[in-house]
């Protein structure tokens, strides 16, 4: 069956998705109930997923506009996971989906660059459901290889549990009183100039956008550093509230994006400070995340990042490898790492 994707928020992602086409989701069942009932038996299944690359997005397209973003990668595969969770494995809507892990990589690096021509993506989906109770998970087990315009170029993974609201409650709130302890209410980014009166002047809640490959203030998540003690960086994570991937209601815990694109600014941020690359010719060939718990938007963000010396990859281009933690108070709620390349 081939289902079109809208751009529509899930009971288990109460935030719209910020995608502007339709994602094309092709289910290759290989059970009888797959192919008669529209559902499928609680085992390994098949999707694929196709789109054309955004060529107009107000954060997939802003930058130097050399390479595509891996950002998208991981926003479409995230939308196909929770239509295929409630579609398919009939997993109830009102359980929220808590990611587990993230993983992104780039194969091949000549596809993912910008041509000024429209491109199309596909992801080969492979779906595990994990943890069965009744016939219906608890999670999935999702791989995906990633092809642009036909040519195998890259890979996704992640690790996705759907808890029960009865879960899910008591655990965000247990950690929400955790990280109490030791951080306070975070100062809310101004959403417009606006809101600045005369002369008054705020705090810098956010480093310049070259700096971390972007061209809009809106997209940039880091801010300068709070401290750097022996090479390692401490460096506030401050979203735009009303971004609509990044941003987050004062209720609401920080969305997964969030880590993911916060990872990669911090760590050019970092790789630029320390070994000399490039924002505007720099990549990130691998991203892996894992996640511990959930974060509070009104909760101060803190991402602690060291690296590593550069090496040189096969064809002589200096590559530097990074890691990271993010922190609310004394909680760490994701970690991660990340491989930059310096293209040029």
């Amino acid at each position: 069956m081939d289902t079109a994707l809208t751009s529509q928020p899930t009971a288990s992602a109460q935030r719209p998705t910020g995608l502007t086409a339709p994602l094309h989701l092709l289910h290759r069942p290989n059970t009888p109930e797959g192919f008669l009932l529209d559902a499928t038996a609680p085992v390994e299944q098949h999707f694929a997923l196709s789109a054309e690359l955004p060529s107009r997005h107000g954060t997939f397209n802003d930058g130097p506009d050399t390479f595509h973003d891996l950002l998208f990668v991981a926003e479409t595969l995230c939308q196909a996971t929770h239509f295929v969770a409630h579609q398919y494995f009939r997993i109830p809507p009102e359980h929220p989906a808590v990611f587990v892990s993230s993983g992104l990589d780039i194969l091949d690096l000549a596809p993912w660059r910008r041509t000024g021509h429209p491109a199309h993506i596909t992801l080969d989906i492979t779906l595990t459901p994990v943890d069965v109770v009744g016939g219906v998970p608890r999670g999935l087990d999702c791989r995906s290889g990633v092809a642009i315009d036909g040519v195998n170029c890259g890979s996704a993974s992640a690790r996705v549990q759907f808890l029960t609201p009865q879960v899910y409650r008591p655990h965000r709130e247990h950690g929400r009183q955790e990280s109490l302890l030791s951080a306070i209410p975070a100062p809310r980014r101004p959403l417009s100039p606006a809101s600045l009166s005369g002369s008054a002047k705020t705090e810098q809640r956010a480093v310049r956008p070259e700096l971390v490959g972007r061209g809009s203030p809106r997209n940039v998540l880091v801010g300068p550093p709070l401290r750097v003690t022996h090479g390692e960086f401490v460096l506030p994570v401050t979203p735009d509230p009303a971004h609509e991937i990044f941003g987050a209601g004062p209720e609401d815990h920080v969305p997964g994006p969030v880590f993911l694109e916060a990872s990669r600014q911090a760590s050019l941020l970092v790789a630029a400070e320390q070994h000399g690359l490039r924002p505007a010719h720099a990549v990130t060939t691998r991203l892996r995340a894992s996640f511990r718990g959930f974060g509070d938007a009104d909760l101060p963000l803190t991402c602690t990042v060291t690296s590593q010396d550069p090496v040189r990859d096969d064809t002589g281009r200096p590559t530097v490898s990074t890691r990271l933690a993010f922190s609310q108070g004394s909680r760490i709620l994701c970690t991660a790492s990340t491989v930059l390349l310096q293209d040029c």
